[in-house]
């Protein structure tokens, strides 16, 4: 399990004295994370040039680098931006703790950087996260890096309770740019239930270094222990220059482009400007279907303007949502969610591609218009198993429709419906309806209201369809069952992570397992990496037995296990694109026993998982099969 997830409350105020359980079952599932040899490929390239002309610095830690930082190139949020701080993140802290060893908790030491990042924040101002794991003196720490641009109001926040009870140290200090710096060292105890132990420990000491730079960018570093017995190796002092260190630095942003002209007079995030847009829609599907009416629920009573789930997304500056508002046509029901989001460009390049296999391709096209519209269609899926008469896809009356304006702006149109209340090419019309516009930002400095629903969260059933239209592929005969959970977060560049269970049936074979995608992993996959891999960080994935490697002509990695004991077999593939971007698929022949990975509990799906299937002398999916499924380019691309 990664200590970012179960420790991101450790930066502010320690925790309460008891541990949520019903948090950390809900996050075993995030931690197949892979964290072993992060950024081999691409960081280690990059640290090994951010030490060069530095060696004399290691071992003393209060120094800076040598050299004058280079003007930073690098695209804000992309992959080649965060392999740049992971680099001057790492190199700082080498030579802050020249000790430090990379290795997770009691796994070998391992020479590549064990760190992982992603951007965070909101569309065309990402901030950074990396977190990594490493030991000093023979004590396992965790670690984690925040960045964000807009640091003042959390600084000013966090001076009440900048000396917490739990600090046996702490302080402020003005660093050598004219950085506000505080440092702080903790000590606490919390209740941890007895099963929990080995994952989480029942005393912490952690350290952290927070730098307010004059540009109003914020970076805070915190190490923790993660074993109850331990004492911390390392001051709050020593993180200090890691925090002040020029490399250490987002990149900054683009210049803006010009808003173009608008005929909209009321103001983007004011109640009036939300009324213009519900009364924008409104029109436009009443254009469509003679008789549409919102109603307060699903089958309620009608209504004049619609009813979503969350008014406060409706005032959003750059991302207005309508979530979830339910309507009538005749005696059919369905519910309409509209997003439109100002950064359109960065929206649509994160989304999940179109599906390139069987039902799922068949139902996703994109248009281009000569005007410079893109359009992107799809009807979506049901689910594998959600309707018992059937095993096979079939096609659901849900649509998301996505219209990418010539102004760079994005419409988004989700519609769920059990009945066709509106056609494809209706709702359509309403993506494309010209009055649906965003409207003037605020003057600077107006009060407006946080992002509601990072732009990802629109994208469960899509990612969904993608994977079962791999999973079709591969399998197109037998019963196929495949339920999404939805894993890592939405930033600006989507979901980091996502994870399915599934089960295979046919030719008297059955089994189960997981599938997993990272859109970028923190190791680079090989048989060594992967068997140094801890259970805890792993549960139910057994990583050795027979294990082979190889780098494909498109320069993809492909590792591939066979294991099992007892008559269990297990296949296991892992296929891993040059940026890391990785899926892992793992089927045992054991359904519904846990052996190939943790069975759905609890909920609709332990409650929709297929009961009474009876496994035989293999798994239902031959090792080729599995690799197939895993290299598939609808989940080897699904997180672009």
């Amino acid at each position: 399990m990664t200590y970012r997830q179960l420790f991101d409350d450790l930066i502010g105020e320690p925790p309460v004295s008891t541990v949520d359980v019903d948090r950390v079952i809900s996050g075993q599932r995030r931690a197949r994370r892979l964290r072993i040899g992060a950024g081999t490929t691409a960081v280690a390239a990059v640290v090994a040039a951010v030490l060069v002309g530095t060696t004399t610095l290691i071992g003393k830690p209060h120094a800076q680098p040598a050299k004058p930082v280079p003007a930073i190139t690098t695209t804000p949020g992309s992959n080649q931006d965060l392999d740049r701080i992971d680099a001057a993140v790492i190199a700082a802290l080498t030579r802050a703790v020249p000790s430090l060893a990379w290795a997770v908790k009691d796994g070998p030491v391992i020479e590549a950087p064990n760190w992982a990042s992603e951007a965070i924040g909101q569309l065309g101002a990402p901030g950074y996260s990396g977190d990594g794991s490493f030991r000093v003196d023979g004590v396992d720490l965790a670690a984690q890096m925040l960045i964000s641009r807009d640091g003042a109001k959390s600084w000013q926040a966090e001076a009440a309770h900048a000396c917490s009870k739990a600090a046996v140290e702490c302080g402020e200090q003005t660093g050598p740019d004219g950085e506000k710096i505080r440092y702080r060292r903790s000590v606490w105890e919390q209740e941890v239930p007895a099963r929990f132990r080995d994952q989480i420990p029942t005393r912490v000491e952690s350290a952290d270094a927070a730098a307010l730079r004059r540009d109003g960018t914020l970076l805070r570093l915190t190490i923790r222990t993660v074993t109850a017995e331990d004492k911390l190796p390392v001051t709050a002092g020593q993180l200090i220059p890691v925090v002040v260190d020029r490399a250490v630095a987002l990149a900054p942003l683009p210049s803006p482009t010009p808003a173009a002209v608008s005929t909209v007079t009321t103001v983007a995030g004011t109640a009036a400007d939300a009324a213009r847009l519900d009364a924008a829609l409104t029109n436009a599907l009443r254009r469509q279907a003679t008789g549409f009416t919102w109603t307060t629920k699903w089958g309620g009573e009608s209504s004049p303007t619609p009813v979503g789930f969350e008014p406060k997304g409706r005032l959003n500056v750059d991302t207005p949502v309508l979530e979830a508002a339910a309507f009538r046509v005749g005696d059919r029901a369905g519910q309409i969610t509209l997003r439109l989001v100002r950064d359109g460009e960065a929206a649509w390049s994160v989304a999940p591609p179109c599906p390139t296999a069987t039902l799922g391709a068949r139902n996703c096209t994109v248009t281009e218009f000569p005007g410079g519209e893109r359009l992107r269609a799809r009807r979506l899926l049901a689910g594998f198993g959600v309707h018992r008469s059937s095993a096979r896809l079939l096609e659901s009356n849900n649509y998301l429709i996505e219209s990418l304006r010539p102004d760079g702006t994005l419409v988004r149109l989700f519609l769920t419906q059990h009945k066709p209340a509106l056609s494809m090419a209706q709702a359509i019309e309403v993506a494309q309806e010209p009055t649906l516009v965003l409207a003037a930002r605020p003057p600077a400095g107006a009060a407006t209201t946080p992002l509601y629903g990072p732009p990802g969260w629109d994208y469960d059933d899509a990612v969904r369809d993608s994977a079962m239209a791999a999973l079709d592929a591969v399998s197109p005969e037998g019963m196929v069952f495949l339920l999404p959970i939805r894993e890592g977060g939405s930033g600006p560049n989507g979901a980091s992570l996502v994870s399915f269970n599934f089960s295979v049936q046919r030719g008297g074979l059955a089994g189960d397992g997981e599938i997993i995608v990272e859109r970028r992993a923190a190791m680079v996959a090989s048989c060594a990496t992967i068997r140094g891999l801890p259970p805890s960080m792993h549960t139910g994935h057994a990583h050795d037995g027979q294990c082979t490697e190889s780098i494909r002509p498109d320069g993809n990695r492909v590792v591939t296990i066979t294991s099992g004991s007892a008559g269990s077999v297990v296949y296991g593939v892992f296929v891993q694109r040059p940026d890391r971007g990785t899926v892992e698929v793992v089927i045992d022949n054991r359904p519904d026993t846990g052996a190939a990975s943790d069975m759905p509990t609890g909920g609709k799906f332990e409650a929709l998982w297929p009961k009474g299937l009876k496994g035989g002398a293999t798994p239902p999916l031959t090792l080729e099969q599995v690799t197939a499924l895993a290299g598939h380019p609808d989940l080897i691309n699904l997180l672009p």
